[in-house]
């Protein structure tokens, strides 16, 4: 049985495909429940804020796709989804196999990428394709709260009742940081990651803004 199986009314529904389900199993198995809880309240952000734009699903968007970027946006904080880089493109590599293994096109696969890559990075996100920008936008709402008046007062409600937080913020920012402490190629100077690292580890080892603006111009 899957999780999303018995919807409260009030949040709304989901498109059920081959890979749709398959991504809930998958995601079920590979991320812990406050990740778990959190890309699902995204996807149905998301869903409301299209909503509130006057987006339909499938004229506007693609609710598949959309699906598949949101449920599968952090990823790359697991031990299925690890790699060398930031943990955002290594989920963005990974649920774009997931996409083209359970049927979905190349153009569906590289937008599912670009969802997943660019969910972290505000004044990017936005001017891409609605899949990638509902991406952002719902999962913007959730950890941080940006853009949650566009959400639906019944749908935040019964999606965190349905499920709970769980210390989503605190959790998330230490996986992060853990994840560099343990590999540091993932740290990308000016970045969410850097940004992250820096507030967790005070005294980390890496270079800040002040440290390139003093670094020698190379000759062009």
């Amino acid at each position: 049985m899957s999780l999303l199986d018995s919807l409260p009314e009030k949040i709304g529904s989901w498109p059920r495909t081959r890979a749709t389900e398959a991504a809930v199993e998958f995601t079920a198995e590979h991320l812990p429940a406050y990740l778990l809880n959190h890309t699902i309240r995204s996807y149905f952000y998301a869903r409301s804020i299209a909503a509130t734009q006057k987006l339909d699903a499938g004229t506007d968007y693609d609710d598949e796709t959309l699906f598949l970027g949101s449920v599968l946006h952090d990823i790359g904080l697991t031990d299925e989804g690890q790699g060398p880089n930031r943990f955002e493109v290594d989920g963005a590599f990974r649920a774009a196999r997931f996409a083209r293994e359970h049927g979905l096109s190349d153009a569906a696969a590289d937008l599912v990428w670009d969802a997943v890559a660019l969910h972290t990075s505000p004044g990017i996100a936005l001017f891409k394709q609605p899949e990638v920008a509902l991406t952002y936008l719902g999962t913007g709402a959730d950890i941080w709260g940006f853009g949650a008046e566009a959400v639906d007062r019944a749908v935040l409600d019964a999606a965190h009742e349905a499920f709970p937080w769980l210390d989503l913020r605190e959790q998330l920012l230490e996986t992060v940081a853990h994840q560099i402490d343990e590999q540091p190629s993932k740290w990308m100077p000016l970045s969410f990651v850097d940004a992250t690292y820096r507030s967790l580890r005070p005294d980390n080892p890496f270079p800040g803004l002040d440290k390139f603006r003093a670094a020698p111009v190379v000759p062009g």
